[in-house]
C-alpha cells in the first residue's frame, strides 16, 4: 500500500510517500502528482522517501518521470532519502 501526502509551503511542494512504492500501487496517484507540478509550476519540489518500506524498479521508474517533469518546467528536484531505499535497491 502506497500512501501520499502532500503540501505547498513557503514556495516549495512537499511530496511524502509512505508505504511501498511499486507497480501495483502508485499509477493512481500518478497523473495526479504530475498535473499538479505541471500547473502550478513550482520551482522547488521536495520528496520524501523517509517512510518507504520497499520501493521496486517500476517505483524507481515513477520517481524518475517525476523528475523528467520538473526538468521540463525549470524545476529543482530534491529526493530525501536518509534510509538509504535506493542504495540497498541498486545493490540487490
Amino acid at each position: 500500500m502506497l500512501k501520499i501526502n502532500y503540501e505547498f509551503r513557503k514556495g516549495i511542494f512537499f511530496i511524502r510517500l509512505i508505504g511501498n512504492l511499486n507497480n501495483k500501487n502508485y499509477k493512481q496517484e500518478d497523473i495526479k502528482i504530475k498535473e499538479i507540478i505541471i500547473e502550478n509550476k513550482f520551482k522547488y519540489v521536495v520528496i520524501n522517501t523517509n517512510y518507504l518500506k520497499k520501493v521496486d524498479m517500476d517505483g524507481l521508474s515513477y520517481l524518475l518521470e517525476i523528475f523528467d517533469v520538473t526538468k521540463e518546467i525549470e524545476s529543482n528536484l530534491v529526493i530525501c532519502d536518509k534510509n538509504s531505499i535506493f542504495k540497498r535497491l541498486l545493490n540487490d
